[in-house]
Order: structure tokens, then sequence, then C-alpha cells
């Protein structure tokens, strides 16, 4: 069957290296490959505009085929395939090329801030291409002048030039459940700061999700992922799929911060600094990603100078860690509260060995515990 090499994204990011490709993200590329025929079809009709349809079998003989991951980060290797029996290429390949130019170019003239010349029926594509990114993940299509960098601002900076009114990403939103309508099949939640947004409620959730209705009154929280719409604002209006949902921990970390992010200048009887949204995100990010999962999770509480104090009780040990956010030092004190002996140590929590030194601290304790009974 022939073939030709047609375009090599590389793909940017921790979940990228050794060049592995999350399978979620394979639904990305199955989109831009909708894409690609219909900048195709467009291509083709600006050169013929005498014919008012394109011939229904235009992409018949042509497919594209991810054939391999490549080295360096991870770099999808694609081809266009020709599926007739004929030696030659399709008459219509020549607008696979153009439309691979056209969406490339499109990108990297918004990555620079230029006039998108795809119409916005095309450019309403990257709501979908592109939500399985995440903050920090990028992906470069190769051109001559550099390569055309995608990235989660540059998808948004498309969609807003598609016009379109709502845009799609992908979200976990930690809620409560506070409405639930079988009888239309939705349900209503409810965000830490109060807000609240309807999604609908298929069958294989609806269990989980009457269950987390039912858990409302208790303070229960549930982490719902799915894809959500947002408005121009970037304000969120409700889930248009969900995925998964799950019961929190009732002392997650994320939830926590997100709660304490609600609090204002002057939350400790009129002093108090809050502390700082961006900072607060940082923190959450870093427990998620680099708190060990085998440690238990810690109550968290702002300090009146604008930080955060974590505390965990194991067995005969009180632990706290003051964390300045700022800085993003950790003062750390272990106190053993049968013969008030304590361990002082300090961790630079902007870097992932701060946060194995924490997590080594605190297993420590715990096998001694262990030990000790």
């Amino acid at each position: 069957m022939p073939q030709k090499e047609f375009l090599k994204p590389k793909l940017i990011g921790e979940r990228f290296s050794g060049h592995t490709v999350p399978l979620e993200l394979l639904k990305d590329f199955a989109v831009l490959q909708e894409m690609l025929v219909e900048v195709a079809k467009w291509k083709f009709k600006q050169e013929h505009p005498e014919r008012e349809r394109v011939q229904r079998n235009f992409s018949k003989d042509i497919e594209l085929r991810l054939v391999g991951v490549e080295e360096g980060s991870a770099i999808l290797a694609i081809v266009l395939t020709f599926t007739s029996t004929t030696l030659f290429e399709p008459a219509n390949a020549v607008y696979y090329e153009q439309a691979k130019t056209a969406i490339v170019e499109s990108i990297a003239d918004s990555a620079e801030g230029r006039y998108q010349q795809l119409p916005p029926n095309l450019l309403s594509y990257f709501d979908r291409f592109g939500r399985s990114l995440r903050s920090g993940e990028s992906i470069e299509f190769p051109r001559q002048e550099g390569p055309a960098i995608f990235n989660m601002d540059v998808r948004r900076q498309l969609i807003r030039a598609s016009k379109a009114e709502t845009w799609t990403e992908e979200a976990a939103l930690r809620a409560r459940v506070h409405e639930a309508n079988q009888a239309q099949g939705t349900f209503e939640f409810e965000l830490s700061d109060g807000f609240k947004a309807k999604a609908p409620m298929d069958d294989k959730h609806r269990d989980a999700i009457l269950e987390a209705f039912n858990a409302y009154r208790s303070g229960a929280y549930y982490l719902i992922q799915g894809i959500v719409q947002r408005d121009y604002s970037d304000r969120i209006k409700g889930f248009e799929s969900i995925e998964h949902i799950s019961p929190l921990d009732p002392l997650d970390t994320t939830l926590r911060l997100e709660q304490i992010t609600q609090l204002k200048n002057g939350w400790l009887d009129g002093e108090g600094v809050a502390p700082a949204k961006a900072k607060l995100n940082w923190l959450a990010t870093a427990f998620d990603t680099d708190f060990s999962p085998e440690l238990p999770l810690p109550y968290l509480y702002p300090t009146p100078e604008g930080g955060i104090q974590a505390e965990w009780s194991l067995h005969d040990w009180s632990v706290t860690l003051e964390i300045n956010l700022e800085t993003q030092i950790g003062e750390y004190q272990a106190l053993n509260l049968k013969d008030q002996t304590s361990t002082d140590l300090q961790f630079h929590l902007g870097e992932p060995s701060g946060w194995e030194q924490l997590n080594q601290a605190l297993k420590q304790i715990d096998a001694q515990t262990v030990e000790a009974s």
C-alpha cells in the first residue's frame, strides 16, 4: 500500500518523556484528521469555484496513519497512505499537503499574534483538538521558518478566532452534588465557592451521582472529571460529558487550598493576610504530584502571615510543616508527645528533592511507630 511521510509533530512535556504517548491524546489526533479533510476540501473549492460541491469520494483513497513514535521527547510519525490499487498518488493528495500547511501556519500565526487565515468554521475544530493537553505541555509542528508551537494558550486564541460562543476543555472539578433530576437525566453540582452548574447524568454514572447527591448534607465532595464548557470570560457553563466521578478524601489538599483561596485580607479578626491564589495553586499542584500517595494527608490551615501550615498526627508524633508561599520553604518540626523530643528540618519545596526529603522524614516516623508496636 503506497504511503509517504506527511507530518512529524513533537510532543513536549513530562508525560511524553521516554517517547511514550498517553492513549487519551490519540483522540485529539483523530480530530486533527477530520480537520485536515475539511481544510483540504476548502482548498479544493478555492481552486475550483465553479464546482458547487466537492466530489463525494474526495477522501476515499487517502488515509492518515500513525506508524511509530520516535525518540526526542515523543515524535509522532504520521504518514499519508493511499489505499487505491494504483501506483500513483490520488489527485486530491495535493490538497492534503495544502491543508497541513494552512493548519500549521494558523497555529504559528496565533502564537505570534497574527491574523488567522482559516475561516471560523474550520478554526472551530481547535475546540476538540488539544483538549487533552495539560499546563506546561505543547505540540511542535515542524515548518521551514521554525516550529509552530501549539499549547493551551494558543488553542484558546484559535478558538476565540473561530467566534464560538463557548469552548470546551478537559477538567477535574471538586464539587458536591446538590440536585439530581432522573427524569431529565441531569444533575447540578456545586463548587466550594458556591458556584452551581448542570451536567448530564448518563446510565454508567447514575449510581455514583445519586450516591454523591445523598451525601450532600454531610458535606462530602466528589472529584468529577469530564469535558466542561466555558464562555468567552473563561467561566464554567457546565459539563458537556462526564468521564469519571469518585469520592474525595476528606483531607484532599487541592480542595482545602481551593477553600482557602476564598479568604480576604483581615480574615482573622480584622488581621491576617490572605494567601495569593497563584501561590496556593502552585502548592496544590506540588502536593498532587510530589507528595507520596503512601502517606496520610495533612490538615491544612492558613497562617496569619499569608502562608500555609500542614499538620499530621502520626501515632505518638505531632508533625507540623509551615510553608512560606513566597520562598517555597517549609519549616518542619516533628514532636514526640511521649518524651517531648523533637526534630527540626527545612525543605525547599520549590524542588522535587525537597518533597522527597519531606516524604522520607514522614515515612521514617511511620516506620519507627510500626516497629515500636
